[in-house]
């Protein structure tokens, strides 16, 4: 058994040297910094992946949080709170706990049909029912338990829950307490055998792989095509990206030399949320931290006829609603409405000096 040990860990450090070649290539003739952030994003990725597959047991789950300022990809958005679990199909999972001052919550179920990922389930707050103290519980389960009040369906193919937490000012407000156990366990988790680690070590080394072939491909199209809307709900590669169907999604790849500016204008639908953000090459938000990089519906200086006029540029113009591109020649702008009402009128992309 030491051997298979053996081989499934050459078998991780051959995934991530096989993803850093990859990285070498796709940024070739880039500018410099694509590269550097690529390798940053494989670590981070690493890190990530090593908590999913060998630290995550869809028997003993626990809600672990995805991402943070240090930790990004899939085109994150720093607005929301991700948590996730690992689930197995055939099992029954109980998920409970109180709202906070989230502006949306929502659930959703991840596993594989035909040949990649896909969404099999979800459901958000406005189709849940909590008690007065903002109290729930949810059950996940191939068929609805008699009595269960809020209730998702669970497929033999499941493997991931995403919890998503949207924020009008995360920095103030109190987020959610929520907590997940499998039904029908007792006692504590057991600890680790050589079988299970071969099993989580090569899980490991594929979700590297597939979250940077899922990367790849999501941003292989906007990249070619500056300053123009390139990409929406529809885009290749989004499945794997573990969206949500509640949002809408249109965007697109800025490049600016250092006396221009992208300016965006349009026309928001109504919904419970949206925004603009910045991404870099890797589907990482920028530094929101430190820089101006997302805008949400609160944040916006709405025109008088309640429309809206997004800046992108190196430096500030002096005007609201910029996006601080943090002296990043190239990147890309994306905007999320969360649950609209209506179709969202498609942004125009506009380059001008300044």
């Amino acid at each position: 058994m030491s051997e298979a040990l053996n081989e499934a860990w050459n078998g991780v450090l051959a995934q991530l040297e096989a993803a850093g070649a990859r990285v070498e290539v796709l940024t070739e003739g880039r500018p410099a910094v694509e590269r550097a952030e690529g390798y940053r994003f494989l670590t981070r990725v690493l890190a990530a992946m090593g908590e999913f597959s060998v630290e995550a047991d869809a028997d003993w789950p626990v809600l672990m949080r995805v991402m943070s300022p240090t930790r990004k990809f899939y085109g994150d958005c720093p607005d929301t709170i991700y948590h996730r679990a690992s689930l197995r199909g055939g099992r029954e999972y109980r998920v409970w706990g109180r709202r906070g001052e989230e502006l949306y919550l929502a659930f959703c179920v991840y596993g594989l049909r035909g040949k990649g990922t896909a969404i099999l389930a979800n459901v958000s707050d406005a189709e849940m029912e909590f008690g007065e103290d903002g109290s729930f519980e949810l059950v996940l389960s191939a068929e609805r338990p008699t009595g269960a009040t809020n209730w998702l369906p669970l497929e033999a193919t499941a493997t991931t829950l995403v919890t998503r937490q949207y924020f009008a000012n995360w920095r103030e407000e109190v987020p959610a307490d929520l907590n997940i156990e499998r039904l029908g366990t007792t006692g504590p988790p057991p600890g680790p055998d050589a079988d299970g680690m071969v099993r989580r070590l090569r899980a490991m080394g594929e979700s590297v792989a597939r979250t940077l072939k899922a990367t790849e491909l999501a941003s292989a199209e906007w990249v070619a095509r500056p300053n123009e809307v390139s990409i929406d709900s529809s885009a290749a590669g989004l499945a794997g990206l573990f969206a949500t169907p509640d949002n809408r999604y249109v965007g697109g790849w800025y490049r600016l030399a250092e006396n221009e500016a992208l300016v965006i204008t349009g026309r928001a639908p109504r919904c419970r949320y949206w925004g603009a953000q910045l991404w870099s090459r890797w589907l990482e938000s920028r530094d929101y931290l430190n820089r101006s990089v997302c805008l949400n519906h609160s944040q916006m200086t709405l025109e008088p006829d309640g429309s809206y006029r997004i800046v992108v540029a190196h430096r500030d113009p002096g005007i609201s609603n910029w996006l601080d591109t943090g002296g990043h020649t190239e990147g890309g702008v994306v905007f999320r409405w969360l649950q609209a009402e209506e179709e969202p009128m498609r942004p125009v992309f506009t380059l001008e000096n300044i």
